[in-house]
């Protein structure tokens, strides 16, 4: 059975509802008597009592939508209640007048256009606006005013005559019909969403949904059970690609840091609501800053390719030819030919700022690593994105494996490039691997074979150091820059850039000059000279041997300050202190 309350507004409809709910046999009707406000507390009532539908009548029943969750039925006035009171009133020849709410006052223009009667129709939104209407309608000469319960009851304190406008049988009847119609078709809905809900809970992955401005309108329960630092969605990062998301009607990511764990933060639009946004929160499988077997960049930037030697102009020209390939890349060349710069250029051709760089780092990614990143289905829920295989040559056998499973369970428009000497890898890796990654290939020459770029990348170089170190150092001599072409650069761009930083810190004017940079230079040339890597000369200060040392190991780590930082058991900052002390 039905549960419904009808809330009447005056006692006749009560009276009118309790002789029709006799016959009735699909709901069971209790009835409350209260106009407005009084109404809305007792329809208030109701739904905590369990109750499936209201009903009621005029104002009340609109104020009553406002204030439950639960179907509303409105009683209607229809043309019998509305011909019984102008039945009333049709021996009134003048000052008569109508003021109430839309659902009476649109009807009852009508019905009067048609049979000619003289009646003033004022159409009230609020039950505070008629005290008002009525003293002006008594000091026009008004005598006599219909509406709903407020006008009647107003009308006695003003000193007008005031009839109610009563609702019938068959608008009551009309008004059950309608119920139960509504009932069943909420039901549907709530059967439906139910399941919508149940789902939306049990997502194995953390999902809210916010406002545009990161207030939380709802989440599910793996949000509130796995994600320990909820306050990471109130974090710039996130804030940020909520405003680009509300802004662009795209996707977004970003890896966000909070006091313990690192999250992989998606972000999207809710088409059929702009006003909210649905955000997925992941670990992001970082485990420690100097030790990320995979990581997640959120909003790569774009990476200029520099350089105007034939070969740079081909690269540039071949981006976009290399970015419509459906089958996986592999970029080959030695440490520091700027491999990931290339992946990353080619990244953003096909997919843009807005998807994500998933970086598997194969010296340190495990076969469990592969597993919990295959666990948490980033592969295959990611629209679209880039895999960047780094050194997989040195990836354990049976992560191996695992690697070949998610390179080929990916989805379609996630891009997978490989990183390396693939001389080594073809040596390494198992054949179906091998195969897989290196369908097609591009191969990077060294620094030595385009020399021609060196000028444009000690530019480019100096103009970023200048913008985020505050470097005075504004430009190099073309003689200095003649004496850096001499060099023939075993760690290709990476040890130039470390070359440029350091001349940038060492240079006292505004421009580098010869004479440093010949300095420079020789340091790096009697460290490579050095054939026996394991003697450390001990003609020199304690200084002098630390600098060699911190060098060498520098160099073996392909100028990767990070890993350099961490094999001498230091951090950063202090490798680069003490290396341009």
């Amino acid at each position: 059975m039905i549960k419904a309350m009808v809330v009447a507004p005056y006692p006749g409809l009560a009276e009118t509802v309790k002789q029709i709910r006799q016959q009735e046999t699909e709901l069971t009707i209790e009835i409350g008597i209260g106009n407005l406000e009084d109404g809305v507390e007792l329809a208030i009532q109701a739904e905590k009592d369990g109750y499936d539908i209201i009903i009621s009548r005029g104002g009340t029943a609109s104020m009553i939508e406002e204030a439950v969750s639960i179907p509303v039925i409105h009683i209607n006035v229809t043309g019998y209640d509305m011909l019984r009171v102008f039945t009333l009133v049709r021996g009134i020849e003048s000052g008569v007048a109508l003021v109430g709410f839309p659902n009476i006052s649109q009807g009852a223009s009508t019905i009067c256009n048609i049979l000619e009667y003289d009646i003033k129709m004022i159409t009230i939104g609020s039950g505070k606006e008629v005290k008002g209407h009525l003293r002006a309608l008594k000091q026009a000469g008004y005598s006599v005013v219909m509406g709903d319960v407020v006008t009647v009851q107003t009308a006695e304190q003003v000193g007008l005559r005031g009839i109610l406008i009563t609702s019938g049988k068959e608008a009551v009847l009309d008004a059950i019909s309608e119920a139960k119609r509504i009932h069943r078709l909420f039901s549907r809905v709530k059967f439906q969403t139910s399941h919508i809900h149940n789902t939306f809970q049990s997502l194995p992955v953390a999902l809210v949904i916010t406002t545009t401005d990161g207030e939380i309108i709802d989440h599910n329960r793996t949000f509130a059970e796995t994600i320990a630092d909820q306050d990471i969605l109130q974090s710039e990062s996130v804030q940020s690609i909520l405003e680009k998301t509300n802004k662009q009607q795209t996707e977004q990511s970003a890896t966000v840091e909070s006091k313990t764990q690192s999250y992989f933060v998606q972000s999207f639009p809710i088409k059929e609501d702009p006003s909210h946004i649905g955000i997925l929160i992941r670990p992001s499988l970082l485990y420690k800053e100097t030790d990320q077997a995979i990581r997640i960049t959120g909003n790569p930037a774009h990476v200029p390719i520099i350089g105007e030697s034939s070969f740079a102009k081909n690269i540039r020209e071949s981006i976009q030819s290399y970015a419509s390939l459906d089958e996986v890349l592999w970029i080959a060349g030695e440490t520091g030919t700027g491999k990931e710069t290339i992946a990353q250029a080619i990244h953003f051709e096909r997919h843009g700022q807005e998807a994500p760089i998933i970086t598997i780092d194969g010296a340190l990614a495990t076969e469990r690593d592969l597993h919990i990143l295959a666990s948490k289905t980033l592969l295959t829920e990611l629209k679209r994105g880039t895999v960047l295989l780094k050194h997989s040559e040195k990836m354990q056998k049976s992560a191996q494996e695992m690697l070949l499973q998610l390179v080929e369970k990916k989805s379609e428009n996630v891009s997978v490039i490989a990183l390396g000497d693939i001389q080594i890898a073809s040596e390494q890796l198992n054949n179906e691997l091998f195969r897989k990654l290196a369908h097609t290939t591009l191969h990077l020459i060294p620094l030595r074979k385009r020399k021609q770029d060196i000028s444009a990348f000690v530019h480019y170089f100096l103009s970023e150091i200048h913008a985020n170190q505050g470097s005075e150092t504004l430009g190099i001599k073309q003689e200095a820059i003649r004496q850096l072409k001499e060099y023939d650069w075993p760690g290709n761009l990476d040890q130039l850039q470390f070359v440029v930083r350091e001349l940038s810190i060492r240079t006292t004017g505004y421009y580098v000059d010869q004479t440093l940079v010949q300095s420079v230079l020789q340091t790096h040339i009697d460290l490579a000279d050095r054939e026996d890597a394991s003697v450390i000369p001990l003609n020199g200060t304690l200084a002098d041997m630390e600098q060699l040392i911190m060098r060498k190991v520098l160099a073996e780590e392909g100028m990767n300050q990070s890993k350099a930082a961490k094999r001498l058991g230091i951090n950063r900052s202090t490798l680069w202190r003490k290396l341009n002390h």
